[in-house]
């Protein structure tokens, strides 16, 4: 059983924060974090101030795609407050920057929804136009915290168009929508593979699931993308493509901020779970 409580405590570090955005999807393995940095980058060509939180304790991978190297932060205090790195002219925080590359972190619930907090609250963040947040797979105790803790502003859903990322990714619609947060759209990620000096399209993973999901929620397709050729030298959020896709996504992202604040109140309710 769930009831709303109408007052969220916005921790002192994010209340120079604009907009705060989830990316999620229930399903692992679907480009939600090479999603997450295209879009802190489109809106950051924008010149809006950016950050960019990596949430997946136990794969982070954002510090890879970044090019960055593991800190170990073993000695800082509890009460201290962590500096982000700046990459690419965005402030960027991760497990990925903390526990080590060769590091797994064994936990459980509880101590997972400690390690996610900590990175957003821990993190000195100042102020930013959007800190875009690039959360774990799943529907669990990361996610509900989340959701329950944090002003998130709206979120974004991302999937592939195959019949087990779907099943996955409804029951993560659904849990965004029994905690009344608004979703802004979705992006079905790997649509269709097309190699660069051929017309055919190949549907690896089958058709317009993605689009069907969306039409099934009432919720705006923001892109079909496709799977892009990469040599070994070229990063993935430098492919022309994609960058006019998330120009485009950037766009309905901050049209879609704009309206929702437009609609409601400024204090976003907190939903606690009654045990």
């Amino acid at each position: 059983m769930m009831q709303m409580n109408n007052k969220l405590r916005i921790p002192e570090n994010l209340r120079k924060v604009k907009n705060i955005v989830g990316i999620f999807s229930a399903k692992g393995g679907v480009g939600k974090s090479a999603i997450s940095l295209q879009i802190a980058m489109a809106l950051k060509e924008k010149g809006l101030k950016v950050g960019l939180v990596d949430t997946d304790i136990y794969g982070p991978s954002q510090s890879v795609m970044l090019n960055t190297s593991p800190v170990e932060l073993k000695n800082i205090k509890d009460d201290q407050i962590i500096k982000p790195l700046i990459k690419e002219d965005i402030k960027f925080m991760s497990m990925g920057l903390i526990s080590g590359e060769k590091m797994p972190l064994i936990a459980r619930g509880p101590k997972v929804s400690g390690a996610v907090m900590q990175l957003l609250f821990k993190t000195d963040w100042g102020e930013l136009d959007y800190l875009i947040i690039d959360t774990p797979p799943g529907t669990g105790d990361a996610q509900l915290t989340l959701l329950q803790r944090i002003p998130i502003t709206t979120s974004l859903i991302v999937t592939t168009p195959q019949n087990v990322s779907i099943s996955d990714c409804r029951r993560g619609i659904e849990m965004i929508k029994k905690l009344n947060q608004p979703i802004s759209g979705l992006i079905e990620n790997m649509s269709w593979f097309q190699p660069d000096d051929h017309q055919k399209k190949y549907y690896l993973f089958g058709k317009d699931g993605g689009k069907e999901l969306a039409r099934e929620y009432s919720l705006e397709l923001l892109a079909q993308l496709p799977l892009v050729e990469l040599s070994e030298d070229y990063r993935i959020q430098n492919h022309p493509l994609l960058k006019s896709e998330f120009v485009k996504i950037s766009e309905k992202l901050m049209e879609s901020v704009k309206s929702l604040k437009e609609k409601k109140s400024v204090v976003i309710p907190q939903v606690n779970i009654v045990k």
